[in-house]
């Protein structure tokens, strides 16, 4: 018997070294409703460094969660009404991560697992830019779209495309074609929907646990 059980023994050690796999490990799940309680302070701060208005206030401001890549790990969006301003953080890896800032011209849409930050930025100019959220941390190239009304030529308009922090230069287009085939499929069966719809908010002393003084 104790020579069967050592045969064993030895056929299923040779077994897995055989396969060479490594036994699965469970990934990492991150509480990001309690991670972001615990990072506010470094989210007011950024709030106020990536401002994309003058007028925001982060005191009057309220916050949701959001799960933009239905990974289970939600993202964390600011919004100050007064001076229609807007937020977006996410937690992956276990960092905080800022994604970008709205205003009363550029303002969040989502589709799928992609935010886009789009609207005028200027006389005949049109601003798209584009943001790929997976496993909750906003992955890049991040592009924008610039459609510019061009007077005097024959094509009245002209589309050029830049990842969003190199603004010099079109970008080539084997970089940004795979990135919008991408969005334009998720186009034939959904359709950009603003961030702030439907959702509901909630003051950001809530979160950060301090009541304001008018309220003590």
């Amino acid at each position: 018997m104790k020579r069967i059980l050592i045969a064993m023994a030895i056929v299923f050690a040779f077994t897995a070294c055989k396969s060479g796999e490594a036994p699965a490990t469970e990934a990492k799940k991150i509480d990001a409703q309690k991670f972001f309680k615990e990072n506010i302070a470094k989210v007011e701060d950024l709030c106020m460094e990536e401002r994309a208005s003058d007028d925001a206030e982060i005191s009057s401001a309220a916050y949701t969660y959001i799960d933009i890549d239905k990974d289970g790990v939600d993202e964390l969006y600011i919004r100050d009404e007064a001076s229609d301003s807007g937020w977006l953080f996410c937690c992956g890896a276990d960092s905080l991560q800022f994604v970008a800032s709205e205003n009363y011209k550029l303002h969040f849409s989502q589709l799928g697992n992609i935010i886009m930050l789009s609207g005028s930025a200027g006389t005949g100019t049109f601003y798209s830019g584009y943001y790929e959220i997976v496993n909750s941390e906003c992955i890049g190239p991040d592009f924008f779209e610039l459609n510019e009304f061009v007077w005097g030529t024959e094509d009245s308009t002209r589309t050029v495309y830049h990842p969003v922090t190199d603004f010099d230069g079109d970008y080539p287009e084997e970089k940004t074609r795979p990135f919008f085939a991408k969005v334009k499929e998720f186009e034939k069966t959904s359709e950009w929907e603003l961030l702030a719809e439907g959702k509901a908010f909630k003051p950001l002393y809530e979160l950060t646990g301090r009541i304001p003084e008018d309220e003590q």
